[in-house]
């Protein structure tokens, strides 16, 4: 069970007018969550008080005034985003994404959006790189987490520049703390600082059950090879590579203006395993002819949710976005829309007592948590195909033959495009990858495979 703070399981604890929110963090879900309980609060007639704290400037270059992500934006999210009347465009978007290509060491294979647009947008979460080179000929660009912000702003939240360093429980009720004292008293305190910041074990400390999820490190590189030539070699492409390289669990290339962003996850992640990736023949050929590895380029380190964080609520205080639940590998920004919205509707409209959270909000973190068990399965299966050469050829000849023959029924494209993009559930996905046409066309695929190696083998 979760505890109570002191206060009965039946309490009753709702904003009232004039009541004060602090949300600890300005990246998305701080954001969203301050656009959608102002608007609502707007809507049902109650005033309240809202102040995100924001240690960072989104509008510097570098990792310090970044939120560490690959900055890809799915098409199911930007067009929830039109619809809750957050419009992207440029300078926001770097590049719109129409396609994903799948590289393997026996070839690649183009799969292209099912709605036939350039839905998928590629951003940058702070300013942009540091140590840009060739400014003049830079692409005009604003970092999507101020654009946020901008937003939250318009709606009426206050932004303090302020770093929260601590939280301390005083008969129920959240104090909150920066290097310079207390902070002003809230109703409602929203940890919205994720995964990577320092504050998220002072929440852990406080007593309520708070653990937060599991993480795996990644690796973001930004690399600059100039505008035409990330046009010319990349297009309006994501580059997926499966090569099967030691310690690696995931790997891919985003175009932005000059710029592509190299992400990799795994295990014991370092600068010489991305210069081992950019040396790999199957990378390298996506280069320009004459392009080296740069002795310095932008990077960062950060933490990526892959489990579940356990009582992300207490009586006045809720996690959201990653510090609660997020999408396996994919959709982080989705995560924090889905998170911030249910958790806004759950203190506007119900209360902020931790059975409100319990009952309203909770319900959302499960149902992210729950098609993470498919995500995880479906990855596992991604990792043992990139394993083996045998599956990877079945898989690719699969997708080929289906991409020829439309009519087959096969769905493998759109099983890969919504698994890598991350615009559909896992398990929805999951449940279409159980197409029996599909699985056969594969079984025949890995036997003919291995036909010919047994041809090779006894000529």
């Amino acid at each position: 069970m979760y505890g109570t703070n002191n206060l009965k399981e039946n309490a009753k604890l709702e904003l009232d007018d004039g009541a004060k929110i602090a949300v600890l963090g300005g990246g998305p879900a701080g954001s969203f969550f301050s656009i959608f309980a102002l608007k609502l609060a707007k809507q049902i007639g109650k005033d309240i008080d809202l102040t995100i704290y924001e240690s960072k400037d989104f509008s510097h270059d570098g990792p310090s005034s970044c939120n560490m992500c690959a900055g890809v934006i799915s098409e199911s999210l930007v067009q929830m985003l039109a619809i809750e009347g957050i419009c992207l465009k440029p300078p926001i978007v770097q590049r719109a994404i129409d396609t994903y290509c799948f590289q393997t060491t026996g070839g690649d294979v183009f799969l292209n959006s099912p709605s036939k647009q350039k839905g998928i947008a590629t951003v940058y979460r702070g300013g942009g790189p540091v140590n840009q080179t060739d400014k003049e000929h830079e692409t005009e660009r604003k970092s999507f987490d101020d654009f946020l912000l901008d937003c939250a702003e318009k709606e009426g939240a206050k932004v303090e520049n302020v770093r929260v360093e601590d939280i301390k429980l005083n008969n129920g009720r959240p104090i909150i703390f920066s290097k310079k004292g207390q902070l002003p008293d809230a109703d409602l305190v929203v940890g919205a600082c994720g995964i990577n910041a320092k504050i998220i074990k002072t929440f852990e400390e406080l007593g309520t059950g708070y653990s937060p999820p599991s993480t795996i490190k990644a690796y973001q590189s930004e690399i600059h090879i100039g505008e035409q030539h990330v046009s010319d070699l990349f297009g309006n492409a994501v580059y997926v590579f499966l090569i099967n390289q030691p310690g690696v669990k995931f790997a891919a290339i985003t175009p932005k203006g000059s710029y592509v962003t190299v992400s990799i996850l795994g295990k014991d992640i370092t600068r010489q395993t991305v210069i081992d990736f950019l040396n790999h023949p199957e990378v390298k050929s996506k280069f320009p002819d004459s392009w080296n590895i740069p002795d310095a380029f932008c990077r960062c380190v950060p933490k990526i949710n892959v489990g579940a964080a356990r009582h992300p609520f207490t009586d006045r205080i809720v996690m959201i976005g990653d510090a609660s639940s997020a999408r396996l590998y994919k959709d982080g920004i989705g995560s924090a829309y889905l998170t911030a919205k249910a958790a806004a509707n759950t203190a506007i409209l119900y209360g902020v007592s931790e059975t409100d959270f319990r009952k309203y909000y909770y319900p959302s973190c499960r149902k992210i948590d729950r098609d993470n068990l498919f995500g995880k399965i479906m990855f596992s299966f991604t990792d043992i195909i990139n394993q083996t050469p045998i599956l990877r050829e079945a898989l690719l000849n699969t997708t080929r033959h289906e991409q020829i023959h439309p009519e087959t029924g096969y769905k493998c494209s759109t099983i890969l495009w919504d698994t890598f993009t991350g615009n559909e559930q896992y398990t929805d996905i999951f449940l279409r990858a159980f197409n029996y046409k599909l699985l056969l066309r594969i079984l025949v695929n890995i036997f003919n495979a291995i036909f010919i190696r047994f041809k090779k083998i006894w000529r």
